[in-house]
């Protein structure tokens, strides 16, 4: 009973609630899900235990494993053009399907290629095979040349940002045909080409255009880091999944909010599937609705229906700031349990990186399975790419049926990844706090509270996973 309380009270700030819908039918669970709940918060108190006893020896991360490929730097290179080319070719063939081709999505080739394949697909190959899009982005390909204009510090993140937000935007509200998104596509190229050809790539790459920035916090996960000498072989390093966050800085507000949007906007997405979210608008529990219409919103639900809209979009905005709140006041608590001198604010930048894990896995729990139920679909699309009729290789109806794994598989990989995740978290966490604090005491003092954070997102992410929200 705690559990469901304390389920309900937090579900509207919990990122687990990203994973409400990822069943399309309810899930008989093997046991209980109170035991998978304990057992992940066991495991949890567990990992922070053993942060605690290993103190300072976790400060640092080292190499697994490193070995040379037998390819040749200048090979690479060109290798990374082709892979750039064909990216670019993908893209604008989107283009043209969507100006050219049916109106269905279903039959249409670029609403699967362009947010199944490469919006997804490119975020999760960053994850296993590191940053691949960092050198076979579609404008490497283009005689851009360098830099003409000096990238303005105040600008800073926001327009990968502000782009970002309108994509999720688009995706979530607009009912979007493979028209408008043709349209979307190549104003995407043209602006940001216009940003790399003014502010060069290096620069625009990092704080510009999204992806770059949404596939670099992927990449970062990854275990496989490339070294490109100048000559000579391609070297391989293994490290430890989520190691490279140790290092990574984030200072301007616009990056701190990007990873706290990637958060807020997986767990909206799940949210506004969920019965409770219904519920609570169309429900109209507190009478507010229909004591402004003078009907029940349900009896005039076009009347209602750009309210709604709105109060959608409003929320979008809101918890990333809610998320932002509520991971300063844990940290503000943590500096006073050990008596800090840190400014909030230097606290907020250390530690935003820890919470890249929670995001990317709870990213990846709620969007994977588009890629077997959606995205295998491009098997029979690319017979038809223009959903003309045409049956180039034969196999334009039966290419076209998803493939499903068994949807127990899929609630154990979800909760699996899950505690992976938060683990991660602790971890990265906790070395963040040795790097800060005076000692390895006032480390573990630091981030108690934190660890309460990560218990409730935990157990409350679980709670929703495992319900029947569907059906």
């Amino acid at each position: 009973m705690i559990v469901k309380t304390l389920a309900l009270a937090l579900l509207g700030l919990a990122p687990g609630a990203a994973l409400a819908h990822a069943f399309g039918e309810p899930v008989q669970l093997p046991m209980p899900y109170d035991m998978y709940i304990l057992g992940c918060v066991l495991a949890l108190l567990l990992s922070f235990a053993l942060l605690a006893l290993a103190g300072r020896r976790n400060a640092k991360a080292s190499p697994v494993l490193a070995l040379s490929l037998p390819i040749q730097a200048n090979e690479w290179r060109r290798i990374q053009h082709v892979g750039a080319v064909l990216l670019l070719l993908a893209l604008v063939f989107c283009v043209v399907a969507g100006l050219l081709g049916s109106r269905d999505s279903q039959r249409n080739i670029n609403m699967t290629f362009f947010w199944i394949w490469f919006a997804l697909g490119g975020a999760y190959l960053s994850m296993l095979i590191g940053p691949w899009y960092k050198h076979q982005h579609p404008w490497a390909c283009l005689p851009l040349g360098h830099a003409r204009v000096k990238y303005p510090a105040w600008l800073g993140h926001w327009p990968a940002l502000l782009q970002f937000v309108g994509l999720v935007a688009i995706e979530l509200f607009v009912h979007s045909n493979p028209r408008t998104l043709a349209v979307l596509i190549a104003a995407w190229l043209l602006f940001n080409g216009l940003g790399i050809w003014a502010f060069g790539a290096t620069r625009w790459l990092q704080r510009g255009e999204p992806f770059a920035v949404l596939f670099r916090l992927f990449a970062d996960c990854s275990p496989i880091r490339l070294h490109r000498p100048s000559h000579g072989r391609i070297r391989i390093r293994l490290t430890w999944p989520f190691a490279r966050f140790h290092n990574t800085r984030i200072v301007h507000p616009a990056h701190v909010l990007f990873v706290f949007f990637l958060l807020a906007s997986t767990a909206y997405d799940g949210l506004r599937e969920t019965k409770v979210y219904f519920n609570v608008f169309w429900q109209d529990p507190l009478g507010l609705l229909t004591s402004w219409f003078g009907q029940h919103p349900m009896k005039i639900y076009p009347t209602v229906r750009p309210v709604f809209i709105a109060w959608e979009v409003f929320l979008l905005m809101v918890l990333p700031l809610v998320y932002l709140g509520l991971f300063a006041g844990f940290l503000a608590l943590g500096r006073w349990v050990s008596r800090g001198k840190q400014s909030l604010w230097a606290l907020v930048c250390v530690h935003t990186p820890s919470l890249v894990p929670i995001a990317v896995v709870y990213h990846l729990t709620h969007y994977y399975t588009l890629l077997f139920s959606q995205g295998l679909k491009i098997r029979g699309m690319v017979s038809d790419p223009f959903g003309w009729g045409w049956n180039i290789f034969g196999n334009a109806i039966t290419g076209r049926l998803p493939w499903l794994p068994d949807m127990a598989n899929i609630w154990a990989s979800q909760v699996v990844l899950i505690l992976l995740g938060h683990v991660a978290a602790v971890w990265l966490a906790h070395r963040h706090a040795l790097r800060l604090e005076r000692s390895p005491v006032h480390a573990l003092l630091n981030q108690l509270p934190m660890l309460v954070l990560m218990v409730i997102f935990t157990s409350v992410g679980l709670w929703v996973l495992a319900q029947p929200l569907q059906g």
